[in-house]
């Protein structure tokens, strides 16, 4: 009986790890139609599931492969419509991610502004621009 007592509490523990991380990510897909950078490393344009887990910001490209990671903080007051959202901050040519918002979330994702967009907002006014999301296939 205490073997069975205690298989169950392990069995218990791997599911509550195995479920707590799933409910705070959200993803949206978005295709970028420009260069744009995430944390000091630049993207090239093209499609992006943007992942969201806690205080991380996760973009993997077509292919399936992470290329960039960015730390965020929760951000209120926007509407996103059914898809969802990316928005980003453009001074003259060089863009950076700077929100993501997932529609089933209440509050979306701000970016941390990596070293290169803090000296180049010193010098230039930000343009926001803002991309809707695609509906997962």
């Amino acid at each position: 009986m205490k073997k069975q007592i205690v298989a169950l509490a392990i069995v218990a523990l791997l599911v509550g790890v195995v479920v707590v991380p799933a409910q705070g990510q959200s993803r949206v897909k978005v295709q970028v139609p420009f260069e744009f950078a995430v944390a000091d490393r630049s993207l090239p344009q093209g499609d992006y599931l943007i992942t969201s887990v806690r205080e991380k910001v996760l973009l993997q490209n077509s292919e399936g492969k992470t290329v960039a990671m960015a730390l965020s903080n929760a951000v209120s007051g926007r509407s996103v419509g059914a898809t969802g959202l990316a928005v980003f901050q453009c001074y003259e040519q060089r863009c950076f991610l700077s929100e993501v918002w997932n529609p089933t979330q209440v509050a979306g994702r701000q970016l941390m502004r990596s070293r290169r967009e803090k000296e180049v907002a010193k010098r230039k006014v930000a343009t926001y621009f803002a991309l809707l999301a695609e509906h997962e296939k």
